[in-house]
């Protein structure tokens, strides 16, 4: 039996090094590798599927076509060449931004949208879909609005930390496992933890202060938190006087949430916001984690903003133990975006002027908006690869509906998912044991340890008619006459070609499968040389940028956009708030389902339930009860738990019989950064 050594993309997001057993000409078994610094042998229980997914019978196994409602099997040939018509056709009629591409998780792996970007730049289309305004990009947004660049991604140093704060976020049952394992030894060693969430999670339980906000109204607890180190001067008055602007502008906003105000907003007693304040801002270096959760709200970049701040304000940015900046990635430009069609515009530009201009992309709301009202203009077919949508986005009802409005829809997957049964075209995709393709690394792996890149490797030789989605890209782009801008006959040319500047090639990456890094090891205090990269060249707890588009330029509190308060004739039908973004760790978004080993983790769709509010409404523990919000309703079985607050019903998205994303809202996103409001919408039950 021979060991490749290589890394997982299971999840599509984080990294595990990983021991692939082969006989045979087959794979027989992975198992965690020791000499990866990420995750030191440790697997989640997505990388232990891997080989069961790879080998899964119901993946798909070869190109499709919708005739009359029923799928006839076709070639790629055929595929491609019908694809390729439509595009030439559709452009020639309707210009190319009539053409939307969607990119989600299954197939992006940090750098991949690159070879996706250059066939749209080439073809003439601006606009990008992603699913990151609900995932990821509203954070870095944020850091940017406040550091002018982002912090490392998996910046948590378990040596050094002192202090954990986790913000509505959830490693133990998210996509960080990996992280998980090294905050628990943190916490062995005597790091305090501190967790933030109206859930009763597993870290919570661990937790040295636990904090349990009403959902959405995060912003008015950590206003509360600025303004007892500010009125308590905790704050670090050195770099504050150096290196922040804004700082006069923020006292005075965060004055009118004093601890007695914050506890009656959000329910957390006063003195746990005092004392959550003193930890936090007197034993450091602390580690704040902003989780997913907190870009799920209409007020999210209120919440966002405020945690970059009380990092930067207590001394926490870009220092050993705290946040350290990201360094760039020093790559090949692939993207050809001197080909862009001069004045062309993403969807969205207008109406989400500082995400769509920084992220690039078109949110899932101004996309629907496209599509159904063809305002501003009408978007006529979508390529999406690895992307759900009909289950992963909010108010799913309207979104099939969208859909439907589309001349020609292409999806390539690894499963014919929902959204792929809507699709006149389904295009079977290779995993990540399967291909060939370039990662960057950016995550901590000590002191002396620059950032790195890696490789995932094809292990399987045969993997039939299964193909990467670069390998689609470039013969996409070949028969539409693209064939000088893709000259590259194999992926692996391909990253050659962008790790050229590097001098280094996939065969150094092969040779080296724990990354080859690039760039210095990890450096500190950085902007003490060239200042932070915002208009004044400092943290801006008051942010020029977010006031030159006529928003706040410091945080406020608002109200989520459903709730007793704001809606209080909607909440006389819908009592109950509805949190429709748990997660668990064998499932991510709507993937895996169909893997027993991780089915059984958790083997159908539940309505999490406090005991007091089952008493209420006569439900009894494993009862099916149907959750109903004003844009739907789904039928799930009750379980019962003190786990989560009386007066609400928590839901996993991802289940097709039971699409959580029925009951949520699309519309009501923040003004900012698109986040659409998952987690406190407002809700009933029935028996």
């Amino acid at each position: 039996m021979a060991v490749v050594k290589t890394v997982c993309g299971m999840c599509g997001s984080d990294v595990c090094g990983i021991d692939v057993h082969v006989e045979g000409g087959g794979i027989v078994g992975i198992s965690g590798m020791r000499e990866y610094p990420m995750n030191r042998g440790r697997l989640c229980p997505q990388a232990q599927a891997a080989v069961e997914m790879t080998y899964d019978r119901e993946r798909l196994s070869y190109p499709l076509r919708s005739r009359g409602g029923m799928w006839e099997r076709v070639t790629w040939d055929q595929a491609i060449d019908t694809i390729a018509e439509r595009l030439g056709r559709l452009k020639d009629e309707h210009g190319a931004h009539a053409l939307a591409v969607y990119q989600g998780r299954a197939l992006l792996q940090f750098i991949r949208d690159g070879w996706v970007r250059r066939f749209m730049n080439l073809y003439g289309t601006p606009n990008f879909v992603r699913n990151e305004h609900m995932c990821a990009v509203p954070i870095r947004i944020g850091e940017q609005l406040t550091y002018g660049q982002p912090s490392i991604f998996y910046g948590f140093d378990p040596e050094r930390t002192k202090c954990l704060v986790l913000w509505g976020s959830n490693p133990e049952t998210s996509h960080l496992p990996t992280q998980w394992a090294a905050m628990l030894r943190a916490k062995k060693r005597g790091c305090r933890l501190i967790v933030v969430d109206p859930r009763r999670t597993g870290p919570a339980a661990l937790a040295d202060i636990h904090a349990r906000p009403r959902f959405g109204t995060d912003p008015a607890l950590a206003l509360g938190l600025i303004n007892v180190i500010i009125e308590e001067s905790l704050y670090d008055a050195a770099f504050v006087a150096q290196w922040t602007s804004g700082f006069d502008e923020l006292a005075e906003a965060a004055r009118a949430y004093d601890p007695e105000r914050v506890q009656t907003i959000t329910g957390v007693p006063a003195e746990k916001v005092r004392e959550i304040a003193r930890v936090y801002a007197t034993i450091r270096p602390a580690y704040l984690d902003a989780g997913n959760s907190l870009e799920h709200h209409s007020n999210s970049r209120h919440i966002i903003r405020s945690v970059m701040i009380l990092r930067a304000i207590t001394g926490n940015l870009d220092v050993p133990g705290g946040h350290p900046l990201a360094p760039p990635v020093p790559l090949a430009d692939v993207e050809l975006e001197e080909r862009r069609p001069v004045g062309l515009r993403p969807l969205g530009w207008d109406r989400y002027p500082i995400l769509v201009s920084g992220a690039d992309f078109v949110p899932g709301d101004v996309l629907m908006d496209a599509l159904i009202d063809g305002d501003p203009y009408q978007v006529r077919a979508m390529i999406i690869g690895g992307g759900n949508p009909l289950i992963t986005w909010p108010n799913a009802d309207l979104v099939r509906q969208a859909l439907n409005k589309l001349d020609l829809l292409v999806v390539l997957d690894l499963y014919m998912t929902e959204t792929a049964r809507a699709a006149d075209i389904v295009l079977p995709m290779a995993d990540h044991l399967e291909r060939t393709q370039l990662i960057t690394e950016i995550g901590y792996f000590g002191p002396d340890c620059p950032p790195s890149y890696l490789m995932l490797r094809k292990l399987v030789k045969d993997p039939g008619e299964r193909r990467s989605d670069w390998w689609f890209w470039s013969q996409l782009a070949r028969r539409l006459g693209y064939e000088e801008e893709f000259p590259w006959a194999t992926e692996r040319d391909a990253i050659d070609f962008q790790l050229a500047p590097l001098g280094v090639t996939v065969r150094d990456l092969e040779e080296n499968p724990g990354g080859v890094f690039y760039g210095d090891p990890l450096r500190y205090r950085t902007y003490e040389k060239k200042g932070f990269r915002t208009p004044t060249g400092r943290v801006e707890l008051a942010s020029k940028t977010l006031q030159a588009h006529g928003y706040e330029a410091v945080p406020a509190y608002e109200e989520p956009a459903e709730s007793p308060i704001s809606t209080p004739d909607l909440a006389a039908k819908y009592p109950l708030i509805l949190n429709a973004g748990r997660r668990v760790a064998g499932y991510t978004h709507s993937r895996h389902r169909s893997l027993p080993s991780l089915r059984r983790r958790e083997p159908e769709p539940v309505a999490e339930i406090h005991p007091e509010t089952a008493a209420e409404y006569g439900v009894r523990d494993g009862d099916h009860v149907t959750v109903e919000s004003p844009r739907g309703e789904i039928e799930v079985k009750a379980h019962l738990t003190e786990g989560i607050p009386p007066g609400m019903i928590s839901v996993l998205h991802g289940w097709p019989k039971a699409n959580a994303n029925r009951l949520t809202d699309h519309a009501a996103c923040d003004l900012v950064l698109a986040c659409p409001p998952l987690r406190a919408g407002l809700c009933q039950i029935r028996g």
